[in-house]
């Protein structure tokens, strides 16, 4: 009878496993390597937004993060610099937005520390959902990124 409560419990993991794999999820584990991540995904995102592989990090990597709904955040990467970016630079990132899971996913392949990126909540006037910048606001951003 152990034996078959065993068996029964595998099944029904690989099951959930098998039916998590095939909606798309990309759930991470936080205690597994974003390099878990099979390389198909990176492969895409690779094709998908070129621009942020080419990225100069010399001077570190600015993290724009702003949100579209009550838990959607959209992500933009640009090089960092000296200067204050241009509204329309930050709103141009809009037109490629990344998951908060897709820019770990390229930092680490780029191989880019949190030593070496600042993460800037912004404000895109393509979303309707209304939200106010303060420190509060800043600290959830940043906790989305430990």
């Amino acid at each position: 009878m152990k034996f078959i409560t065993i068996v029964l419990a595998a099944s029904l993991m690989l099951s959930l496993t098998a039916c998590s794999a095939k909606r798309g999820e990309t759930e991470l584990n936080p205690e597994v390597s974003y390099k878990t991540e099979s390389v198909d995904h990176v492969a895409m995102l690779k094709h998908k937004y070129p621009e942020y592989f080419k990225l100069d990090a010399s001077k570190g990597v600015e993290i724009y993060v702003w949100q579209m709904a009550e838990g959607s955040y959209d992500c933009g990467l640009m090089s960092g610099t000296n200067r204050n970016k241009t509204k329309e630079e930050i709103w141009g990132l809009a037109s490629k937005p990344l998951s908060v899971e897709e820019t770990k996913l390229i930092l680490n392949e780029l191989g880019i520390g949190k030593e070496n990126w600042s993460i800037i909540p912004v404000v895109q006037p393509y979303s309707s959902y209304a939200y106010e910048i303060d420190d509060a606001y800043r600290e959830k951003v940043k906790k989305l990124f430990e």
